[in-house]
C-alpha cells in the first residue's frame, strides 16, 4: 500500500506532527490538524465549519470530554475527506469551544483507515492505506 509521510512543523519551538488534509464542504478546503493518537474524535474550530459552508443547524451537539477534563459541546458531521490521494468520509466535529490553538485529528474513521506512524527522531508521521 502506499506510504504518505509529513514532516512535523515547528509550532511554538516544538516539532508537532501536524498534516495538511482536504476536507469537502461547498468546495475542497485545505485544512490543517494536529494528529493525535489520544483523542476519540476528530474537532475542528468553528470557523472551519463555517468556510466550509457545513450546515450544522440540524445536528445536536453532543457534549464532548477534552484534554484538561471539561466538556465542550460539539456538532459532528459525516464529510469526505482526502489524505494524499485517499478520499473517504469521516466524522469530524466543530466547536466554538476548542481550546487548543489548531484542529484535532483523532482516531475515529482516520486510523481505521491508515496504520499511522510517528517518528519523533526523524520528525514525520506516515500514513499507510490498510
Amino acid at each position: 500500500m502506499p506510504l504518505i509521510e509529513f514532516e512535523y512543523i515547528c509550532h511554538k519551538g516544538f516539532y508537532i506532527p501536524m498534516i495538511p488534509l482536504l476536507i469537502k464542504g461547498k468546495d475542497w478546503l485545505k485544512l490543517w490538524a494536529f494528529v493525535d493518537s489520544g483523542a476519540t474524535c476528530s474537532i475542528f474550530k468553528m470557523k472551519e465549519a463555517e468556510a466550509l459552508e457545513v450546515d450544522l443547524s440540524n445536528i445536536k451537539s453532543e457534549m464532548v470530554i477534552v484534554g484538561d477534563g471539561s466538556f465542550i459541546p460539539v456538532y459532528f458531521s459525516k464529510i469526505p475527506v482526502k489524505i494524499g490521494e485517499t478520499k473517504f468520509n469521516a466524522t469530524i466535529g466543530f466547536s466554538e469551544h476548542l481550546g487548543v490553538g489548531f484542529n484535532i485529528l483523532g482516531r475515529k474513521d482516520i486510523f481505521e483507515m491508515f496504520r499511522i506512524c510517528f517518528s519523533d527522531k526523524e520528525k514525520k508521521v506516515s500514513f499507510e492505506l490498510i
